[in-house]
């Protein structure tokens, strides 16, 4: 068998019997507040981020086979920044404004890895059931700032540390890990990079924008990690880095490479502002920024160019088969005729007024949840509204296929109790150059975002 039944460990958990359940809840709260694991709402509180008891169990093959898939779609990716360079059409669907084209243009070309990247895929894969290859959604790719990346592993000890007895007992003789620490993912394409550009690492920037102070915090504890490996790292805003005789230096720290929470628009409103990022525009010049300004071209449309048969011939025929079997069809809402799921060019407005409850509407770069509309949550008023909105506000934003979300039960204190609600589940595959890691979301509401009050499921690798 080539997957864990996902009630194997559900029985397990529930054999422990209320109380020792409830104590054990209570272990896991209290290590995930130790260890980081912080979220902070708009209102400046930070909570600590519930971690469920029952981690996901994924086989070697299920790694090694989304591996492959994450490794497909981050070449796809790469692609689309080549072809929103020469292609007007491609432009229309992937759009940067003329200041983000000249950011663009000073970052050096990469056509083989490594590819200066950690990002994440969202989608509905769950691994408990027999059809884990086959049911799975690709959602939208995110390949800037992306959140969990201290999380994940964070995440993964606090469960080991409470529930490893049952593990052994449960799976006995059988070698459980945390599954790859995208920690390590970041690492390693630092080390790559850095091989790449003929230069040692020993100075990383983990750059942020401080006007923002909610939100995930894990810059901080990334800084820590690389520190305890031997690296020089700190926490710094792009405003701060400076140039000196050729050199990027935060601080008195000379930085070898830069690691960005922050997308391009943000330090145009930086320049815009009057502040001079002469230190950042050298660094990306030299291919030191990760993830590099090419993977800008991440936006949520990027889907509608894997799911039209019009740019089929821009991919390699396996991308094509993951794209038909696990892809959403997608488009940027506009006022066009574009084909629609079933390959049949209609009005893109009128087709999505007429479709509304098997379709969601999503701001294009947005992340966190924000601003996404469930069609069949909402009336046909509501709806039209926001494709009004869709249509002629200035924010940018795709319709796509609603995606069947997955669910599970967890063990939760609940009023001092001990219950099992059922929770909407979603996965997140990191990628970097050579490797994936996974985190995975859960929530009682259908938009599964930490963002939203959400929690984490940690996923384990059962050798």
């Amino acid at each position: 068998m080539n997957y864990i039944p996902g009630a194997f460990l559900e029985r397990a958990l529930r054999r422990l019997g209320p109380s020792a359940l409830r104590e054990r809840l209570s272990a896991v709260r209290a290590l995930a507040e130790v260890r980081g694991l912080r979220y902070v709402s708009d209102a400046g509180r930070a909570r600590t981020i519930e971690i469920a008891l029952k981690p996901w169990l994924l086989t070697s093959a299920q790694l090694f086979a989304f591996h492959h898939v994450a490794r497909q779609l981050a070449d796809a990716l790469l692609r689309v920044a080549h072809l929103q360079a020469r292609i007007p059409s491609v432009r229309d669907v992937i759009r940067l404004t003329p200041e983000q084209e000249s950011w663009l243009r000073l970052s050096p070309s990469v056509r083989a890895r490594p590819l200066a990247v950690i990002g994440r895929l969202d989608s509905t894969a769950v691994y408990g059931h027999a059809r884990w290859q086959t049911d799975f959604r690709m959602l939208e790719p995110n390949a800037v700032g992306v959140g969990g990346v201290h999380y994940a592993p964070a995440g993964c000890s606090v469960v080991m540390d409470v529930l490893g007895d049952v593990l052994t007992r449960a799976l006995p003789g059988r070698a459980i890990t945390a599954t790859p620490d995208p920690r390590q993912l970041l690492l390693g394409e630092l080390h790559a990079v850095a091989k790449r550009l003929g230069h040692p690492l020993r100075g990383v920037a983990l750059i942020e924008n401080t006007d923002y102070t909610t939100g995930t915090d894990e810059f901080q504890e990334l800084a820590r990690y690389l520190t305890h490996l031997g690296l020089k790292a700190v926490v710094v805003d792009p405003r701060r880095l400076r140039l000196v005789r050729g050199e990027v230096v935060a601080g008195r720290m000379k930085v070898d490479l830069l690691y960005r929470d922050s997308e391009l628009s943000e330090f145009i409103e930086m320049e815009a502002a009057g502040h001079r990022l002469t230190a950042l525009r050298h660094a990306i010049r030299q291919g030191r920024l990760i993830s590099g300004l090419m993977w800008e071209c991440d936006q949520k449309s990027a889907w509608e160019l894997f799911t039209d048969a019009r740019y089929a011939r821009y991919f390699t025929a396996a991308q094509r088969r993951l794209f038909r079997d696990h892809l959403l069809w997608t488009r940027l809402v506009r006022e066009a005729r574009v084909s629609d799921p079933a390959g049949r060019w209609v009005d893109l407005p009128a087709f999505i007024r007429r479709h509304r409850s098997s379709l969601v509407l999503k701001p294009n770069t947005k992340f966190g949840g924000e601003g996404v509309v469930l069609g069949p949550t909402v009336t046909q008023r509501v709806w039209e509204q926001e494709l009004h909105r869709a249509l002629r506000g200035a924010e940018r934003y795709v319709v796509q296929r609603l995606a069947r979300v997955p669910s599970e039960t967890f063990p939760m204190l609940v009023e001092g109790g001990v219950r099992w609600p059922s929770r909407c589940v979603v996965s997140g595959w990191f990628f970097s150059s050579s490797g994936i890691g996974l985190v995975g979301r859960f929530s009682s509401r259908p938009v599964v975002n930490v963002s939203r009050g959400g929690g984490l499921v940690t996923a384990l690798w059962v050798h």
